[in-house]
């Protein structure tokens, strides 16, 4: 496939992980020898209607946040060149502000889960022959060495950033189309709402939104896509039953 003018010196060289002990799997996964390893969502039933239905034999593909790698690898295995965006390890979260002596309890663990998440990425990436590359840095600011891509993926990942609407426009600007995959709220359709998800009671220091499909579908339009029906799908997490939607934009 062709890099579409990346520069291959800025992608991450693979790290060596070589006990399945040293991982934390967001994804639940097969791996070949390992058999079934669980993760807090099981997407395996649902990739499809997840990734909307998109053909993506021959795509050069941008993803951002790609945890475990599931979709990572499911997206490799339909055919595509992928390219992933994480997080830094000096970064480590796009953290909601509340007060320091608050969040000074989650920095240190969340430092040692974002290094076993990254690790199960990079043991998974090992044991199943990928291709697939890895940029660290600010997904804010995406360099133009990545190149230019035909799909960009932001599944369940905008709802975790401070600005979203800046993530997608940085994806809109290097591809031509565009899979959004949120969680579903009935109670805000029917209008283009973005609603902050974290009080000063829940402690919701990781996540940030919950979006309406409006709110996304209305934003793409002012970019110039045109989207899809937008699909509501059933995903598992910890056993229990979510309801996502994923939006599909085309230039």
């Amino acid at each position: 496939m062709q890099s579409k003018h990346s520069n291959d010196k800025i992608f991450a060289v693979p790290q060596k992980v070589e006990d399945v002990a040293d991982c934390y799997f967001y994804h639940t996964v097969e791996l070949p020898g390992y058999g079934v390893i669980t993760g807090d969502w099981d997407l395996r039933r649902g990739m499809d209607d997840y990734l909307g239905k998109v053909a993506f034999a021959g795509q050069r593909v941008l993803e951002i946040g790609p945890a475990s790698g599931f979709v990572t690898f499911e997206m490799e295995k339909r055919g595509a060149e992928v390219v992933s965006v994480e997080v830094t390890a000096e970064h480590g979260w796009d953290f909601v502000p509340y007060p320091a002596s608050k969040l000074e309890e989650v920095f240190g663990p969340r430092q040692i889960v974002m290094q076993r998440l990254k690790n199960s990425y990079w043991f998974s990436h090992a044991v199943q022959h990928s291709k697939a590359r890895v940029y660290y840095g600010d997904v804010y600011d995406l360099p133009s060495s990545l190149g230019k891509f035909d799909i960009a993926v932001m599944a369940s990942v905008l709802l975790h950033c401070r600005d979203p609407l800046r993530i997608i426009e940085q994806c809109g600007e290097k591809a031509t189309s565009l899979i959004i995959t949120d969680m579903f709220y009935p109670d805000l359709e029917g209008a283009p709402i973005c609603r902050l998800a974290p009080t000063s009671q829940n402690f919701l220091w990781h996540t940030w939104w919950h979006f309406s499909t409006r709110f996304l579908t209305q934003f793409l339009a002012v970019m110039g896509f045109k989207t899809s029906e937008t699909l509501t799908h059933q995903q598992y997490h910890r056993g229990r039953a979510h309801t996502l939607f994923t939006v599909v934009g085309r230039r």
